[in-house]
């Protein structure tokens, strides 16, 4: 084999570049004076780089991703990362601490995670997803669901998109672009489109760890349904600094779903991002809404469905926290005037978790008195716009409002627009 072809072939083998393997040939020459052909040298380097002149041509060994099953070793497999997952941290049996990190890898056959541990995982710092990964000398394992995963161990070798390889070959990575109503608990890595309904208030919380974080929720919507973003730590400065808002249309890149009270939410964590005004988005900026009529209180009555806009005159002394068949529900009232008469408010569930600015989370667990004690000395004689049912209270016998949208900040300029259309509806001009 001419020196050429032996480092073609050890490029090949190890990742490396070829100016880089010449490099290392010419400095193993100098290192034994000269008593040593490059040829020679070559195989020193190739040595050193865990390649194997001696066997046949490394493709050869590859298996394909639907042959591999649980206890092989020595596994040779190429193929595209679909996915990256984010490094998990874990306690061992004698309280060390771990690091964890996977891939999905996938060939023209089948898919599979590979699993990196500890220092392993800086193999993975210059791989992004859509990359040609070839795996070298991993071993495999049964995972909880009984399917094969390949692990990468100390002696295994990552080569990043090795140049013997046709990208061709090889699925291109599809994003999971879903619609809101698709998504589903526990959902990884998934494109969303939406547009912004409502923005509300930012929060401060408490880690376990002690650490502070921040988080921000938003109404968002598509033609198919309604959901929340949740935006995290750095993120909420998009909405602190006017970079998103209400009826922006956004694309949510590798977010993450939970579904609560029935709700399903779209988390932005570490390895997601938002993008605004994305392509395609002319097809939910007019998206089209349901018109709420604003109605003075002193017109409505049981049935009636409205938009109110008033103040917060009064809050009810505690939060209700009563059985639903799906778990715990959570209800808290408050009293709003809106200069012509003045009604009791139901806000549940997330409702109640927006106005008094508290996970439910924490309400449920009656972690929250503190907090919800402050929270009613800020909402009195807040200004609030809601959109809500009148319904007739079982109790009372008088008409009460049950709340399905709040807005906490109104803004000022399409307040004042309303008002001058209200005007010109009474003149008539």
């Amino acid at each position: 084999m001419s020196l050429e072809e032996l480092i073609e072939r050890i490029a090949t083998e190890s990742g490396v570049e070829e100016g880089e393997i010449r490099r290392r040939i010419e400095e193993k020459q100098r290192e034994l004076g000269g008593l040593i052909t490059p040829e020679g040298a070559a195989h020193v380097v190739a040595n050193e780089l865990g390649v194997n002149l001696l066997t046949g041509i490394s493709r050869s060994r590859d298996i394909k991703i639907e042959n591999i099953i649980p206890g092989m070793q020595s596994v040779d497999v190429v193929g595209r990362v679909r996915r990256i997952f984010p490094v998990r941290e874990f306690t061992r049996s004698d309280g060390s601490r771990g690091r964890v990190r996977s891939v999905i890898l996938a060939d023209d056959t089948a898919s599979i995670r590979v699993v990196f541990w500890g220092k392993d995982i800086e193999k993975l710092e210059k791989v992004e997803e859509g990359d040609i990964l070839r795996i070298r000398d991993g071993y495999t394992r049964e995972d909880l669901n009984g399917e094969p995963e390949l692990h990468v161990g100390s002696r295994t070798r990552v080569i990043l998109n090795p140049p013997d390889v046709d990208p061709e070959q090889f699925p291109e990575v599809e994003t999971q672009v879903k619609k809101i109503s698709e998504l589903e608990d526990g959902m990884p890595s998934v494109d969303v489109m939406c547009k912004v309904m409502r923005i509300y208030e930012p929060r401060e919380f408490t880690r376990d760890d002690g650490s502070r974080g921040r988080v921000v929720n938003l109404l968002v919507a598509d033609e198919t349904g309604r959901g929340r973003l949740v935006l995290w730590n750095e993120d909420v400065s998009l909405v602190e600094e006017g970079k998103i808002g209400e009826g922006d249309v956004l694309r949510v890149v590798r977010g993450y779903v939970k579904v609560r009270m029935d709700e399903p939410e779209i988390h932005v964590g570490r390895f997601g991002k938002v993008v605004l005004n994305p392509e395609g988005a002319e097809a939910l900026t007019s998206l089209p809404g349901e018109e709420i009529v604003r109605r003075p209180m002193e017109e409505l009555k049981a049935g009636d469905r409205a938009e109110i806009r008033g103040a917060i005159v009064d809050v009810g002394d505690e939060v209700r926290v009563f059985d639903r068949k799906n778990g715990k529900g959570v209800v808290f009232n408050v009293v709003i005037d809106d200069g012509t008469a003045n009604m009791r408010a139901a806000f549940y569930d997330k409702l109640a978790e927006v106005l008094l600015n508290v996970p439910l989370e924490r309400i449920v667990a009656g972690e929250a008195e503190e907090d919800i004690e402050r929270r009613k000395q800020e909402l009195l004689g807040r200004e609030v716009v809601v959109v809500a049912r009148v319904k007739t209270s079982d109790f009372t016998g008088k008409e009460e409002l049950v709340v399905e949208d709040l807005n906490l900040n109104p803004d000022p300029k399409e307040e004042v627009r309303k008002l001058l259309d209200e005007a010109k509806s009474i003149t008539g001009g």
